[in-house]
């Protein structure tokens, strides 16, 4: 959990993110509307990008990743009860 997470927007090409990803060494990060709102609309991970871009053959630098996020994502705030959170996963 962090507190300022790294974030990207929908526009963003798969080729953007999966940069992230790498630099930062991690494995998912949280999708906004925009950077000056922060306001969270999905969720992005490697594994999206590899079964929805490469293994499909589509082009990382062209393809926004507006199609491939998880909307709706469950969360789970600080101080949650860990069993709660565990079930949710």
């Amino acid at each position: 959990m962090s507190r300022d997470p790294v974030c990207c927007v929908l526009s963003d090409s798969a080729q953007t993110v999966a940069k992230i990803l790498c630099d930062r060494n991690i494995g998912s990060m949280p999708v906004v509307i925009d950077h000056q709102s922060r306001k969270i609309v999905g969720m992005i991970t490697d594994r999206d990008l590899c079964c929805s871009v490469v293994a499909q053959g589509m082009n990382p630098k062209t393809t926004q990743i507006d199609k491939l996020i998880v909307s709706a994502p469950v969360t789970c705030r600080d101080g949650e009860n860990i069993e709660a959170c565990e079930r949710l996963m």
